[in-house]
């Protein structure tokens, strides 16, 4: 072989070897990229799976349960520290906090209207997540200042935020709260994939809430007067035979009230059956103010007469109640197209015997409220179960004031 020749496949032989050992740095680094890829098709994939299962989860009625999953179940999801869900209130324009995991107290209702520069007011503005990889940068880059809530305890400066929404056609999408969540526990900013699966349960949980809310609307309006939104005759009845059955199995005490707006024909006469209407409102949200929320039962009994049910009360107890109904009702103003009106009402209470069956018990209410009307109206009565008639009640538990 000659030199030449030899030294000719020195060369060849260092620029294959050269080659070669390109091509191997080109698989290590192809190598280490399909990892990487695989890696987040894995976790893709899990999360798709986690995000699957969340799905079935959510599919009730209750509002409750569908807070407690997204509550429990996503911050491991984004591996989250904290986490809390705002409902919509559309009456309000505002946001009340529904659940939270932070360590300490975070702010309960947040205005939209007064406060549209926070986190929340500007994801729901956008109509998608908003994925803020650090606060200060978010700022800089928008040049804008974002309020600070107590709900904005972030310890990385990252946070991710995801209004809540149902309804996918235009004009059709609402917003039905917004889920915040913050401080990834390895101090990592949150990410593009963390993004793309919030806008999955964006709409997931958004629509489940509102599935809810709808379920929810509905066996309301079965219950309850569509006019003063208290429970309709129906549940009334329903909730007083209840409440005697209760009686006579334990032996319980409780108390009726019930309540006719003084002249009230003549008020729609002279001012209309809208301004009448708007009354009727004003009353029952008086009504809803004085009685315990949960435990007591108040109905419209029929066009502008309303019944209370109280339950563990004595009459003594129920005549406080009833002062208290008829001093609130007298103060109230209600407001229609400018005007503003004040009524006054006659209020009857008897206490239950176990002699008594359910007409018994409310026509003893009954008499006690018509004697009032006929003592000179703005009062209340009661029903002596003892003398099985209506009596003034005493002068120091309703100062009378006719009408």
């Amino acid at each position: 072989m000659s030199p030449d020749l030899t030294e000719l496949s020195r060369d060849a032989l260092l620029s294959a070897y050269r080659q070669l050992e390109a091509r191997v740095d080109q698989l290590k680094a192809n190598y280490e990229l399909q990892k990487k890829q695989l890696s987040a098709i894995g976790r893709l994939s899990t999360r798709s799976t986690q995000v699957a299962q969340l799905s079935k989860e959510l599919n009730t009625f209750d509002l409750d349960q569908i807070v407690r999953v997204a509550l429990t179940k996503i911050p491991h999801l984004f591996n989250a520290r904290y986490c809390s869900l705002f409902i919509y209130d559309y009456e309000n324009n505002s946001l009340t906090l529904k659940a939270h995991n932070h360590p300490e107290p975070i702010s309960e209702q947040v205005s939209l209207s007064r406060q549209p520069d926070t986190i929340m007011a500007l994801a729901i503005s956008a109509d998608q997540p908003l994925l803020i990889e650090n606060l200060e940068d978010f700022e800089r880059r928008k040049g804008l200042k974002v309020r600070r809530l107590a709900t904005d305890k972030y310890l990385t400066n990252s946070c991710l935020i995801s209004p809540l929404m149902a309804g996918s056609g235009e004009g059709t999408r609402r917003v039905m709260g917004v889920l915040n969540l913050a401080d990834r526990s390895d101090g990592q900013s949150f990410d593009r994939d963390d993004l793309n699966v919030a806008i999955q349960l964006s709409e997931l949980i958004g629509t489940a809430i509102s599935t809810s809310v709808l379920v929810n609307e509905m066996r309301s309006l079965a219950d309850t007067d569509g006019l003063t939104r208290l429970a309709n005759h129906r549940v009334f009845r329903e909730s007083l035979d209840r409440e005697i059955k209760r009686a006579g199995r334990y032996g319980a005490c409780f108390s009726l009230i019930m309540l006719d707006i003084d002249r009230f024909k003549n008020f729609n006469d002279e001012h209309g059956h809208l301004a009448g209407d708007c009354v009727l409102r004003q009353v029952s949200r008086t009504i809803r103010r004085t009685i315990r929320e949960g435990v007591d039962l108040a109905a419209r009994y029929g066009g502008e007469e309303f019944t209370v049910i109280l339950p563990e009360t004595t009459l003594e107890g129920a005549l406080v109640v009833g002062e208290r109904l008829r001093r609130g009702i007298a103060e109230a103003e209600a407001e229609f197209e400018g005007r503003r009106f004040q009524v006054s009402a006659s209020l009857g209470v008897a206490e239950y015997r176990k002699d008594m069956t359910a007409s018994d018990f409310m026509d003893a209410a009954d008499k006690a409220m018509y004697l009032a009307k006929k003592n000179g109206r703005n009062r209340v009565c009661r029903f002596d179960a003892d003398l099985r008639a209506p009596r003034p009640a005493d002068p120091a538990g309703t100062p009378a004031a006719g009408n």
